[in-house]
């Protein structure tokens, strides 16, 4: 090899992004598993042994364990949480009773309220909390398929779809969250089969609910609709993933030939968008667009059992997955490279020094000019910044990211927003 095609090589290597993983848990988990950033800048992890144990792990400079108070036996693999802006943690599972119960972690402990609600499928039940605090799950009610919130003290529902009458009717939430400005959203799939002949379909939707205006998309109209996830991006649109006659497809556009068993998806805080997904055939990948362009990476493990995505404001990608050998996480270095000219700190590693504010956060330049937004730390839009003082009394306390346009590059830093 030439001295200067082995130069080329070296300092193409020294580039390229790379996977930083480091086991969460050595326990025989593998169930599922979810992530979710806390307002103080810690990654939260939910996930549940194959005894039904739900257990939370958390990360500032070690990771630290808490078990789910054991009130009742729990069925595997049932559990959903978030994290709401107040640092709140709500779980939702289900008993083996086949009830959904739902347990709120606050300063003061936990509270486990049991919810109106027993169903027959066995089946994950995703959960989100409102800005408010306010818990949502979604529940299979013979052959309809709610969305229920809990406002004040009482649960509130509302019918999402219907299934067909004399059809064995199954529905799935594969993703819900909720949206800065409070909007609950969702993508779930609908399966139905007709004994007699065994006509299948299986087709896509999604969904945004505020207050009592909710409202329902179709996504894919043909059957055969496999493994899928969604997001929203930061302006409030859900997008969603999933595969369909053996392509995996982001909204209506196929993006690779391969059959999936599980996938993630996320809009970064550059509003391109990021997946992980595990083939059929073993692996885990991970894909973003860039410029028009799908870059793939392999993260180089397999016997993947359960998949969570998440992306920072510095575009860099955390993925969470289980195997028979425990609970990793691993951390994308340079994988959603960026453009030449940009740079973008990183929250993974070295911390960011942080600013402070309390009520009001300054910014440089003319009151007039639209300069910047404020991200909290799941990646989604908390607010749009304008040169001078702007009014962030009302978001919650914690660590969000401020994005800006300076000099066509793009510029985040980390500020900490108190009472």
């Amino acid at each position: 090899m030439k001295p200067t095609t082995l130069l080329v090589l070296l300092a193409s290597l020294a580039m390229a992004g790379y996977w930083d993983v480091e086991k969460v848990d050595s326990a025989g988990w593998g169930a599922a598993v979810d992530m979710r950033w806390h307002p103080d800048g810690r990654l939260f992890l939910c996930y549940s042994d194959t005894s039904g144990v739900i257990r939370l792990a958390s990360k500032d400079s070690i990771w630290s364990y808490e078990d789910l108070p054991q009130w009742r036996p729990t069925r595997t693999g049932t559990q959903a949480f978030d994290v709401d802006r107040r640092g709140n943690v709500g779980v939702s599972y289900m008993g083996t009773d086949y009830y959904y119960w739902y347990a709120l972690r606050t300063d003061t402990g936990w509270t486990d309220i049991q919810t109106p609600f027993g169903t027959g499928p066995y089946l994950p039940t995703p959960t989100t909390l409102d800005t408010t605090g306010a818990p949502a799950i979604t529940v299979q009610l013979g052959d309809e398929f709610k969305l229920a919130r809990m406002l004040d003290t009482a649960w509130v529902t509302h019918t999402l779809a219907n299934g067909q009458s004399g059809w064995t009717n199954d529905f799935d939430c594969s993703a819900m969250g909720s949206t800065a400005g409070g909007a609950v959203w969702g993508v779930f799939r609908y399966t139905s089969h007709y004994p007699p002949t065994y006509a299948y379909v299986s087709q896509l939707f999604s969904f945004q609910a505020r207050d009592s205006d909710v409202s329902v998309a179709q996504i894919t109209y043909e059957g055969g609709v496999g493994s899928a996830s969604g997001c929203v991006d930061a302006h409030g649109s859900v997008h969603s993933c999933y595969n369909r006659d053996d392509d995996l497809y982001l909204d209506q556009t196929a993006i690779d030939t391969v059959s999936t068993a599980l996938t993630s998806v996320k809009f970064d805080s550059l509003e391109r968008p990021q997946i992980a997904y595990v083939p059929r055939r073993g692996g885990l990948l991970h894909r973003h667009l860039d410029a028009g362009v799908w870059r793939i990476f392999d993260l180089q493990t397999t016997g993947v059992t359960a998949l969570s995505l998440l992306v920072g404001p510095n575009s860099q990608p955390v993925v969470a997955y289980t195997t028979n050998e425990g609970v990793f996480v691993a951390h994308g270095v340079g994988i959603a490279g960026q453009n030449e000219g940009r740079q973008e700190p990183s929250i993974f590693g070295s911390r960011l020094t942080a600013t402070v504010f309390r009520g009001v956060l300054q910014m440089p330049g003319t009151p007039s000019a639209s300069c910047a937004a404020l991200f909290d730390m799941s990646g989604r839009r908390a607010a749009d910044l304008r040169s001078g003082a702007n009014d962030v009394g009302g978001l919650a306390p914690g660590v969000y990211f401020v994005r800006e346009a300076q000099a066509q590059t793009q510029v985040v830093r980390k500020v900490v927003i108190t009472r």
